[in-house]
């Protein structure tokens, strides 16, 4: 079956639409938040190392004499001395990066590359403030691949479920890809095929169910008109008979001309009247698949002539001859003589009625 609607308007795109968009608004934000979790533990474990560090220099720092140990190698050290409002430095690495807030209180802070921690110790009068810094190219770099690997990670996943949800939901609506198949191969009939009724317990059994109830009743009303034709053209055709019999007696006798010309009419429409009535039973029985076909070894002139014979009045009314040529080594042909000659005889009275011609030939 080819599908009549576009791709992205199927039931497969619009189930992969509807994650995606559900993806976006539920795992992309929790996923922020994971990143921004783990990096608040990464700078706090950033920030716990300097200050191991920082306190192990201050426990071993001595103001008299002075004694400052040298930081760990890719660190720089500032030592003050803080005495109210006057601070002196008392030692600061060669490579140690001038900072704006070396006279804050606050105790740690990321600056561009750089990770630094900053402690107060009171001693005596005066107060120790050591500031440590080291550059926390290490921690961006880990922050870096972390948000490369949450990305990639989320590009995955959302490609894996969406193909996932795209297969899933195309085996969802299997069932009721085969009920439009079988709902596209039905004919109107008395005898009407029911769709395939799925084995799950979902709305698809219940379209199923639905659907073949609105076949049984459409079943059903076929049915009932077809047994009212078939009823009717039986009931007409006894009357029809009995009316082209009167008249063809009535023909038989010396009748003035005006009352021949119309009982002849007369005698055409009832033949007519006879034929359509024939021709609607034969599609009731074509409707109702009750049609049964008598075939025998036949020659075609007798069914032929007889439906020449048939309307030889209305020829006589359109002024119209009917000329019929045959070979003498006409092979017999394996048809249904009443069936063909209702054919012969539909299709001559359209000829006569419809065409020009005042003269017909017949080649057989």
């Amino acid at each position: 079956m080819k599908q009549p609607f576009p791709f992205y308007k199927s039931v497969k795109a619009k189930s992969a639409a509807i994650f995606f968009v559900a993806f976006v608004v539920v795992i992309v934000p929790t996923n922020l938040i994971i990143y921004f979790q783990l990096e608040k533990i990464l700078l706090n474990a950033d920030t716990t190392e300097l200050t191991s560090e920082i306190e192990k220099i201050i426990s071993k720092t001595q103001l008299d004499p002075l004694v400052v140990p040298l930081p760990p190698v890719g660190y720089s050290l500032s030592l003050r001395l803080k005495r109210n409002d006057f601070t002196e430095i008392i030692f600061q690495s060669p490579n140690f990066p001038a900072l704006a807030n070396m006279g804050d209180e606050i105790s740690s802070f990321q600056l561009d590359n750089l990770s630094v921690v900053t402690s107060h110790q009171p001693v005596g009068a005066v107060t120790l403030v050591a500031t440590l810094a080291r550059s926390n190219a290490n921690l961006q770099k880990q922050l870096i691949e972390l948000r490369t690997y949450l990305f990639l990670a989320n590009l995955g996943a959302l490609f894996l479920a969406g193909l996932l949800v795209f297969l899933a939901s195309k085996i969802v609506i299997k069932p009721i890809t085969k009920i439009i198949d079988a709902a596209e191969k039905i004919q109107a009939s008395n005898s009407i095929d029911r769709v395939p009724v799925p084995k799950s317990n979902d709305e698809s059994k219940l379209l199923a169910d639905t659907l073949n109830g609105m076949i049984a009743r459409i079943e059903s009303s076929i049915k009932n008109q077809i047994n009212f034709f078939a009823s009717a053209t039986h009931e007409l055709k006894t009357p029809l008979a009995i009316m082209q019999t009167e008249l063809a007696v009535a023909l038989g006798q010396s009748l003035q001309s005006d009352t021949r010309k119309i009982l002849e009419s007369q005698l055409t429409e009832v033949q007519r009247l006879g034929r359509i009535i024939e021709d609607f039973l034969l599609i009731s029985q074509l409707k109702s698949q009750t049609l049964t076909l008598r075939k025998s070894n036949e020659r075609l002139e007798e069914p032929l002539y007889n439906a020449v014979k048939k309307l030889k009045y209305l020829a006589t009314e359109k002024q119209s001859v009917v000329k019929i040529q045959m070979d003498d080594d006409i092979p017999l042909v394996n048809v249904d003589c009443d069936k063909i000659e209702t054919v012969f005889t539909n299709l001559l009275e359209n000829a006569l009625r419809y065409s020009p011609a005042q003269s017909f030939s017949i080649a057989i």
